[in-house]
């Protein structure tokens, strides 16, 4: 995967920190960052630094401007256009070609600056100096910003207001890129980069969750039969022929069960689509590694399980459960007893009913692993999270609820663990 790629484009001395704290955090969530005074910047021994700067923008993704009180170098001191405006003009031309995004950034102290520069302008215009003696009060240098007339120009510019303005007249299309992100600190820059940025999901877990989503998918597609140009589910087949020929506790025992044989061709018909399927998922272990589905309790300062995580959990046993399940063994009872073995049509065909078992026991893992792809897929896609309805551990009634109730429970498990077992044994050998 070739991770976003980020150009951090302002004058370095008043961005340093912010710059050195901007790359390392995108890093962290794997992006690559291009800052031309770090050393891993690509900087080609053939070509004027200015000139290394603007390729290495084309090779960006994001272009991320961040404007402060300094005007910087020179690109081109008779136009009095800045390295860092050059670049953004760069920026800007590759973004209207749709081969990257621009986001910028503009200290809260310039903003008000401009913003007190606009109202002075104002009030001078009420006074009786001359345009000369206007313009010099206006651009006037102070401590704060010693050209503020260019970094107020070089503001406007990035707005596109009179490009704005142009093209609402001209009913042509409006520039693209002209929202500015006033900041205080850190914490509002990163905000708004997140949001630019896969909703505001960070790049690993992105990635994670389309890689997840993709393995669903695929998962599903060698799932789902597909018969006349049509896909379906087992679900019904099976929930139908258990209404008509239920499994019990009793009946389990029997040598033999009576089923009619269009039910019996109808539910093993499923079976053929099952051969030699095995599912090997290589995302699903990650996915249930990470921490991106699980949720932070601060109250008891861990992180705790999601109806998400559990459901990307049980899709892992259900696929494992299901490959082990999956034999020549199970599904031999749907040839057994196929059409050609009977040599009938009509009638009834006696099977034994363990075998029926093992055959919808198989069958249920399968309803269990596209009932969760689908989950899930819906899920990544961007809807609220809906958890399935599974198919029971056991086809036979009465059977989940006994296995259930001979397996410990969460409590029962904990407890089991905190439980003093070595003072235990020495209290039984002392008898």
């Amino acid at each position: 995967m070739k991770p976003p790629t980020f150009f951090l484009s302002s004058t370095i001395y008043d961005f340093r920190d912010l710059r050195s704290a901007l790359k390392f955090y995108l890093e962290e969530q794997g992006c690559t960052v291009l800052a031309s005074e770090h050393n891993d910047f690509l900087k080609p021994l053939d070509k004027h630094s200015y000139e290394a700067c603007l390729q290495a923008i084309e090779r960006a993704d994001y272009y991320v401007l961040l404007i402060g009180t300094r005007v910087g170098g020179w690109f081109d001191p008779e136009r009095r256009v800045s390295i860092t405006q050059q670049e953004y003009r760069h920026a800007y031309e590759l973004q209207k070609a749709g081969k990257l995004k621009i986001i910028t950034f503009v200290r809260a102290e310039v903003w008000q600056s401009r913003e007190d520069r606009k109202e002075l302008a104002l009030y001078l215009a009420s006074l009786p100096f001359s345009d000369a003696e206007k313009r010099r009060i206006e651009a006037y240098p102070s401590k704060f910003a010693d050209d503020a007339s260019f970094i107020n120009a070089f503001v406007n510019e990035v707005g596109r207001n009179r490009d704005t303005v142009a093209a609402l007249k001209a009913g042509t299309p409006l520039p693209p890129g002209n929202w500015i992100h006033v900041f205080h600190d850190f914490r509002e820059v990163i905000t708004a980069v997140q949001a630019q940025m896969f909703s505001g999901v960070p790049v690993a877990e992105a990635a994670l969750r389309r890689l997840l989503q993709s393995e669903a998918r695929e998962i599903l597609r060698q799932c789902i039969p597909k018969s006349r140009n049509r896909v379906f589910s087992p679900r019904i087949a099976v929930e139908t022929f258990l209404r008509k020929y239920p499994l019990t506790m009793e009946n389990k025992r029997a040598d033999y069960l009576d089923i009619d044989t269009a039910e019996w061709d109808r539910l093993t018909w499923y079976a053929y689509h099952l051969i030699a399927v095995q599912f090997h998922p290589m995302i699903l272990d990650t996915a249930i590694a990470s921490p991106f589905f699980l949720t932070f309790n601060p109250a008891l300062n861990a992180f705790e399980e999601t109806p998400f995580h559990r459901a990307i959990v049980a899709l892992r046993d259900q696929i494992r459960h299901f490959n082990d399940s999956n034999t020549s063994e199970t599904l031999s009872v749907a040839y057994e007893h196929s059409p050609k073995q009977r040599l009938y049509r009509d009638g009834t065909v006696a099977v034994e009913p363990t075998k029926i078992a093992m055959l919808l026991h198989l069958f249920d893992r399968w309803i269990d692993i596209i009932e969760l792809c689908i989950a899930i897929y819906r899920h990544l896609d961007g809807k609220p999270f809906v958890e399935p309805f599974l198919r029971p551990r056991s086809p036979v009634e009465g059977m989940a609820e006994e296995i259930e109730a001979e397996s410990p429970t969460v409590d029962e498990t904990i407890a089991f663990i905190n439980f003093d077992h070595e003072a235990h044994r020495k209290a039984i050998s002392s008898k």
